[in-house]
């Protein structure tokens, strides 16, 4: 089912680095994948060059299949679901863990009272460790880190993404003369890093492009997770960079305090789109209608 929602993903964008962003996943394993399924099926499904990928003949029609198979296998799932006694229906929401935790269930509630209260929100959360194996079950709504701000019906920017650097009050204070200065002379602080694959030492790169980089000699300290990475800032190991829209819980309990002049907002941005199974389902689209409201 993974190799088929990918393939179906590459072909629609026409690339499979668009398809790894969209389902949070290394371009890798999207491109071994689909060459297992090439070598499966005994055809060639893409034409490949340094622009990107495009369907070939076979591989239009097998999409066609695809999206006709998935449909059906999504309408099958909701006719089981309508055979419970207790009359709920469902909606599933897959998105990185740090995702699930700092920007969906604080919207939790607002979100069941927009589909409402009789909806079961399933939410599938994932980490860069299991993104891959098991493979994740199919969802309806993606949310993730994407590098277009193009939005469809089908797909809607949440927010842009924007990033500062945050620590705890104690570490603020002990490092006070370093951090009043340029960050040029940042230099000798301790940077907590998330070092999920394609990150990019969990943006600290991107946000140095922005508002410039210190000197030679950076230390890093890298984790698997994000929460692993703000929980060690907490505990005053360094510096760690917070998203606008995620931070805001440790921000206001005072476990972490901003640094710098403000948010950089940099190329990428988060997104919430509809997978295949999830534009042919209402609860689906109104979920898509919240996130594009900002929650």
């Amino acid at each position: 089912m993974s190799t088929l929602i990918a393939f179906e993903s590459a072909g629609r964008h026409g690339s499979f680095t668009r398809a790894a962003i969209e389902l949070d996943t290394a371009q890798t394993a999207i491109s071994r994948r689909l060459a297992r399924l090439e070598k499966q099926l005994g055809a060639r499904l893409f034409e490949r060059s340094r622009t990107g990928v495009r369907l070939t003949e076979a591989g239009r029609r097998f999409r066609e299949a695809v999206l006709v198979g998935l449909g059906a296998l999504r309408s099958g799932a909701s006719d089981i679901a309508t055979l419970s006694d207790d009359g709920h229906t469902e909606v599933t929401v897959a998105c990185p863990d740090e995702v699930s935790h700092l920007f969906l269930m604080p919207r939790y509630q607002a979100l069941r009272e927009a589909l409402g209260e009789h909806v079961r929100i399933r939410i599938v959360a994932h980490s860069a460790a299991s993104r891959d194996f098991p493979p994740l079950p199919p969802a309806d709504v993606v949310l993730a880190w994407d590098e277009g701000h193009s939005t469809s019906e089908h797909r809607v920017v949440v927010a842009k993404e924007a990033l500062r650097p945050f620590c705890s009050a104690a570490y603020a204070a002990q490092h006070a003369e370093t951090l009043n200065g340029p960050v040029a002379g940042w230099g000798g602080l301790n940077f907590l890093s998330f070092a999920r694959p394609g990150e990019g030492k969990a943006s600290w790169k991107r946000w140095f492009a922005v508002a410039g980089r210190p000197g030679a000699g950076l230390r890093y300290e890298d984790f698997d997770l994000y929460l692993y990475a703000l929980e060690a800032a907490v505990a005053g190991r360094g510096l760690v960079l917070g998203w606008r829209h995620l931070i805001e819980r440790y921000v206001e309990t005072g476990a972490l305090v901003a640094l710098g002049d403000g948010f950089v907002e940099t190329r990428r941005c988060f997104t919430a789109a509809l997978t295949p199974t999830g534009r042919q389902e209402p609860l689906a689209r109104a979920c898509l209608a919240f996130f594009d409201g900002k929650g």
